[in-house]
């Protein structure tokens, strides 16, 4: 941007899944806010119906989140892949399987069930948290396998042997009236750039 001669300056809401603000794409933001001090950015990370409140409130100016929740079309989707985890000492054979969920509403969490019920596995709910860093600590204690996102699987937490999850989609979208925004641009090229 600076090679531009553009001032990158204002304020630029974004809305994030907690998945990705627990990922590098805060400190990737964090960066991007020191490099550009006339920027003011504000994260919010919620649940899809407190991040449609946001956007539709005008809190925010970029949602990045499932896009059910979603009040406009996505200017843009990625799928992204699920992946197990669980600590090393989880016996993975157990029938049935314990496992660690997100709380409702979580759209990500029927097709995990599916997975397990379309390969005849069964599956109980020894944890369940409305929050990432209460998923990441149940899998950490050992209390079962969960569906993450790769970036939020700890070191030593992959599990293997569990059946093939889907992908999940995420979508952007941008509050109208923003385009030509020199801010909210950078910002949309920078998440677009790193999911």
């Amino acid at each position: 941007m600076t090679a531009t001669g553009e001032t990158v300056a204002g304020h630029c809401g974004v809305g994030l899944i907690e998945d990705l603000a627990a990922a590098p794409l805060a400190q990737a933001l964090a960066d991007f806010g020191r490099m550009h001090p006339q920027a003011t950015l504000e994260l919010v990370s919620a649940p899809g119906p407190a991040m449609r409140r946001a956007f539709t409130t005008n809190r925010i100016h970029l949602a990045l989140c499932d896009p059910a929740y979603l009040p406009e079309p996505p200017r843009w989707t990625v799928r992204l892949p699920l992946v197990w985890a669980a600590g090393p000492e989880v016996d993975l054979s157990l029938d049935p399987l314990p496992l660690v969920l997100f709380s409702q509403p979580c759209r990500w969490r029927m097709p995990v069930l599916d997975a397990l019920k379309d390969s005849g596995r069964d599956w109980r709910i020894a944890f369940e948290s409305t929050g990432l860093a209460g998923v990441q600590s149940a899998v950490r204690a050992g209390l079962g396998a969960a569906a993450l996102l790769p970036a939020q699987v700890e070191s030593g937490m992959a599990a293997r042997g569990l059946p093939e999850l889907p992908d999940v989609e995420l979508a952007m979208v941008r509050r109208p009236g923003t385009e030509g925004d020199v801010l909210v641009d950078a910002v949309e090229e920078l998440l677009k750039s790193l999911i």
